[in-house]
């Protein structure tokens, strides 16, 4: 495919980016709705205490306004903001909203991870994605075409999430061999086993079993490794299929993160970072007017068949073009030269 056809028919408005957007936003929900705001501004040694106000982190949600609102209270505010994001409202505005909230907790609470530093790129690479989108909310179908010029800028946008989320798996997949652990295909052993990080819960002796077998301990230890490459290569140069494919081994590799170690909030937020950058670029396919008129019968049935209706609904097929015949040659064919010339000047 050569730039000319993505810039195109390219057009991010579809239910694809409306998925993506929200389990973004969820990995931020969750970690704002299951968290005591007081654990998020523990003092860390050697730091000054949380919310951090210092330079651009000033206007930060947790700071802007100084001491009129309680930092609880603003921590209950962005959940809100989040929820209201990943509702798929108007996302002109809440992209801003998106950007401003995730900064803000990237920036000023005590200790992000890697999942609260990540979602605050994303974020903000996703706002001219959200001014080109002109939808009421990010689950509907668009009703005008894309302009030229928005349909390079979200195409542009795209591409800056690709080549983040890229680059975010390709450090930590090239990352881990400088590591004598992950070189010598042990060291998922010792993270599973790791007392604050680690597997627990219910799945911690069944990890512990499973990481007691040594081929299995370093299949799933350079598996990680192989499977954080390929993802990066895939999203650089791969086809919309095999991006596909990339969703498929993100999700069921950060699904199984949670189910052993419970990142939750770094997992949703990679899943929709990925389900961003594998979006798509083929043309959105128009309704055709079978499937509509379909639709519209089958709501008349359910009128008629709940009572609301006192008549069975007559069913309306699209209706066929006319069958034009083929132009008749009246002239009448002779293997003679004389009448074949007589024919042609008639």
């Amino acid at each position: 495919m050569t730039l000319r056809t993505p810039l195109l028919t390219f057009d991010h408005r579809r239910p694809w980016f409306g998925v993506a957007r929200t389990i973004l936003a969820s990995g931020q929900i969750v970690l704002l709705a299951f968290t005591d705001p007081r654990a998020l501004l523990v003092p860390v040694a050697g730091q000054a205490p949380a919310p951090y106000c210092d330079g651009v982190k000033a206007i930060s949600a947790y700071c802007i306004g100084g001491e009129v609102l309680d930092p609880i209270a603003r921590h209950w505010i962005m959940l809100v903001l989040l929820l209201l994001v990943a509702s798929g409202l108007y996302p002109r505005a809440t992209g801003f909203l998106h950007a401003w909230v995730t900064f803000s907790i990237a920036g000023s609470i005590a200790l992000p991870d890697g999942g609260e530093l990540a979602a605050k790129v994303i974020a903000l690479l996703l706002i001219p994605m959200c001014l080109t989108d002109n939808r009421l909310w990010h689950w509907g179908r668009p009703r005008t075409p894309l302009r030229p010029a928005s349909r390079g800028i979200a195409y542009a946008a795209l591409w800056a999430v690709r080549l983040q989320v890229a680059g975010i798996y390709l450090h930590s997949g090239l990352g881990k061999f400088a590591s004598s652990d992950w070189l010598s295909g042990t060291a998922e052993y010792y993270v599973l086993r790791d007392n604050m990080f680690g597997a627990a819960g219910w799945m911690r002796d069944l990890a512990v079993a499973m990481m007691s077998v040594p081929w299995l301990v370093f299949a799933v230890t350079w598996g990680s490794i192989a499977l954080e490459l390929s993802v990066g290569v895939l999203l650089l140069l791969g086809t919309d299929r095999l991006r596909r494919l990339a969703l498929t081994l993100v999700i069921v590799f950060h699904v199984g993160i949670i189910v052993t170690i419970g990142l939750w909030t770094f997992a949703l937020v990679m899943i929709g970072a990925v389900a961003l950058a594998c979006m798509p670029v083929s043309a959105l396919d128009d309704e055709r007017p079978s499937t509509a008129v379909g639709r519209l019968n089958l709501g008349r049935r359910l009128l008629y068949l709940t009572g609301v209706t006192a008549r069975p609904p007559a069913v309306h097929e699209p209706e066929e073009p006319p069958i034009v015949a083929p132009p008749v040659d009246h002239r009448i064919e002779s293997p003679h030269p004389a009448v074949v010339d007589a024919q042609e000047r008639r």
